[in-house]
């Protein structure tokens, strides 16, 4: 093994776990290669939009004329196919008389006849492939072309391996509220909470949660660990607001679960985000984890979060944290008033106060934020 292939090896593990930039990746052969163009990409094999691109040894000559003509890029024609287990010479794949007239006039030729390449391709799924391009100027050798091909095979593996566990990494994490760490994180929840999947099968539930649902009236869990209502209505809007927090990322409207004996309990979904600060080479190819997590709502199970907690977090008045604490009660406005002995207009004023400093437009809203708001941040009875 030469220093180069040594120190690339160490580069490549150490860009895709530390995730820098994906350039410090092939420092050893950009800088070796210091004329030939390093594209690379993460690009769309149906539509060829880039979600990632960057190259690198080139000017502004290279990306002026390359992005008139981008469209008419034969490599996504030839990626959809070849086996990715190893380098492609993707001009071998194609004649260049096939290859659109203004592509080869406006790019290949204005860029030292870049006709040539050898692509590294690290990984392809869905649609979706990365790759990175070396573009051979005119001139390199049959000779050069192959050292350079051996390179590049050597070290493929690699890069796919440590963009795999890179991968795997983060797919764990987003995942982790299921495992043991969820666990521990719904615990301190001030309420009744759980993880479920697309199914609306429970992954892991506080103490709060295995409670309540043994003794609910109309909430309940069956076969699989499937949580759902006895009343059909009920059950159809708990499932379909599940999956529409799922595959939307958004958060659909409460759910209500009658309670013939006392008030209402309230389903609060909410998706579990997946992480943000992917890189972008990294991002396109993490798939969103398809859980969501559960904030059940019943008046009796809430009723000893202390009005100092809610207060705090969302910076209420002592008598805006009494109405909120009464809305999340389950009582209207008018029933707020007559259990804290004020009139009607004043607990209006107060909750208008509240919706206007928390920017939330409806009652339901400020319940809501309050459960989100608790559910981040850590708690104990």
């Amino acid at each position: 093994m030469t220093p180069l292939l040594d120190q690339s090896i160490s580069d490549i593990f150490r860009t895709f776990m530390n995730e820098e930039p994906l350039e410090n990746a092939l420092k050893q052969l950009q800088t070796k290669y210091s004329e030939f163009p390093f594209a690379i990409n993460v690009q769309s094999l149906v539509d060829s939009h880039y979600d990632y691109r960057k190259v690198l040894n080139v000017d502004h000559t290279f990306h002026s004329t390359f992005d008139p003509v981008a469209h008419f890029n034969p490599l996504p024609a030839v990626f959809r196919s070849v086996d990715i287990e190893g380098p492609v010479r993707p001009h071998r794949h194609f004649r260049k008389e096939d290859v659109h007239p203004d592509y080869v006039g406006t790019f290949i030729e204005a860029n030292n006849n870049i006709d040539r390449a050898i692509t590294l391709m690290i990984d392809r799924q869905d649609g979706l492939c990365s790759y990175v391009n070396i573009c051979l100027p005119d001139g390199v050798s049959e000779k050069d072309e192959d050292q350079l091909y051996e390179e590049v095979k050597f070290l493929q593996p690699y890069f796919r391996n440590a963009f795999q566990l890179a991968l795997q990494r983060r797919m764990r994490e987003a995942v982790a509220p299921t495992k043991d760490l969820g666990k521990f994180w719904l615990e301190q929840m001030p309420f009744s909470a759980l993880v479920v999947d697309e199914h609306c099968c429970v992954q892991v539930m506080n103490g709060r949660a295995e409670r309540l649902l043994g003794k609910h009236t109309n909430l309940q869990l069956g076969r699989y660990m499937r949580v759902s209502a006895k009343a059909l209505d009920e059950a159809t809007a708990l499932e379909s607001a599940i999956k529409q927090s799922i595959y939307t990322n958004t958060l659909p409207s409460p759910v209500i679960i009658r309670n013939e004996f006392g008030p209402n309990t309230l389903v609060f979904i909410q998706p579990i985000e997946t992480q943000k600060d992917a890189p972008d080479y990294l991002s396109q190819f993490l798939a969103r984890p398809k859980f969501c997590l559960l904030m059940v709502f019943d008046p009796t199970d809430f009723a000893d979060v202390p009005d100092k907690m809610i207060s705090h977090l969302l910076n209420l008045t002592p008598k805006e944290t009494e109405v909120v604490k009464a809305l999340t009660n389950g009582a209207s406005t008018r029933d707020a008033a007559d259990l804290l002995g004020i009139s009607y207009n004043t607990a209006r004023n107060h909750i208008a106060n509240v919706s206007r400093r928390l920017d939330v437009g409806s009652q339901t809203e400020i319940v809501r934020l309050v459960m989100t708001t608790l559910s981040r941040y850590p708690w104990q009875a």
